[in-house]
């Protein structure tokens, strides 16, 4: 018996010299243990899964994670290196495939971001791996492919059904806080996101992490020039403040409406769980009132301190996570 770390998530693995791969019980990634220099096995055994190649990879289908207005999001492992776990993400319209290619070309943008801060929040939105159409089942589909972050599985849609009363108001003030950092360093970066939804927003329920993701309506910002939304969801169309000329405070404005949705409201100008101190900075937020994210957070910071006392570890309760 010998004991290795997981490529993935760094988690100690035990495993036989003489077995072929083994699995990692935390984060379920597969390594191939062998000697140094040993043969890779050349592929995941067919067992009729479905396969997509994209860019000169295959990737097996593992499970579907989410269907989105145009797109339909799967688990998936690239079946050439078994550690590497994957998002593919499949547009159903094609006529949306300008859309694709543009979030693909600003999470680029945003990862070679010069503005500070850019190593660690570039881990708080969706990594691009490719981008190719392919032909699925007789149909030409655009074909995303995403590296898989670990953890964070539900999105604020999933969190609401969980808790359709609403969170408590520790777990919605991280949420918010983690959802401005991410929107200070994209305006800093000179992005507006334009479209910040529950089925956007993914939830890490124990370490206090939010990833934001979504970036198909995404566009360039400054002072100095701002622009209408190219594409808005049918589904959640009363969430956007605004649609022409929008900037850092529509950003803003639709994180805190998220918020307060979380805590159990049921419009934008009802506080759900929260405490009327940081409600009314939400409703202030949700309103468009704040066009500054790194200044809105220390509102949210002290306003948190008077309504709830000092910050305080605050998880999530969701299925399947023992905290």
């Amino acid at each position: 018996m010998r004991i290795e770390f997981c490529s993935t998530c760094g988690a100690p693995l035990e495993a036989r010299w003489s077995k072929i791969v083994i699995e990692c019980r935390y984060c379920g990634a597969q390594s191939t243990p062998g000697e140094e220099g040993a043969p890779v096995p050349s592929s995941i055994p067919d067992d009729g899964r479905l396969r997509i190649a994209v860019s000169g990879r295959t990737y097996l289908i593992l499970g579907q994670l989410a269907h989105g207005d145009s797109s339909d999001v799967y688990f998936a492992r690239w079946v050439r290196r078994l550690g590497e776990l994957v998002v593919v993400k499949c547009l159903r319209c094609p006529s949306d495939s300008d859309l694709m290619r543009r979030e693909h070309a600003f999470l680029e943008r945003l990862r070679h971001s010069p503005a500070t801060g850019t190593e660690r929040f570039a881990a708080r939105i969706p990594e691009p791996i490719a981008l190719s159409p392919v032909r699925v089942r007789g149909q030409e589909r655009m074909i995303a492919v995403r590296r898989w972050r670990s953890g964070f599985l539900h999105s604020l849609e999933e969190v609401r059904r969980q808790h359709p009363r609403g969170v408590e108001p520790g777990v919605a003030i991280w949420t918010f806080k983690r959802l401005l950092e991410v929107l200070d360093w994209s305006h800093r970066s000179g992005v507006v996101h334009g479209a910040v939804l529950p089925p956007h927003v993914l939830i890490h329920p124990r370490d206090h992490g939010a990833m934001l993701v979504g970036w198909s309506t995404a566009g360039a910002w400054s002072r100095d020039a701002r622009r209408g939304l190219i594409a808005i969801s049918r589904e959640w169309e009363s969430w956007y403040p605004s649609r022409n000329g929008i900037g850092p405070e529509h950003d803003i404005a639709m994180a805190a409406r998220c918020v307060l949705w979380m805590s159990g409201a049921t419009s934008f100008n009802e506080p759900g769980r929260l405490p009327p101190g940081l409600a009314e900075l939400l409703f202030r937020a949700s309103s468009g009132g704040y066009d500054e994210a790194g200044k809105t957070i220390e509102q949210v910071s002290k306003r948190s301190l008077e309504d709830l006392g000092q910050p305080a570890y605050c998880p999530l309760a969701m299925p399947g996570w023992s905290i």
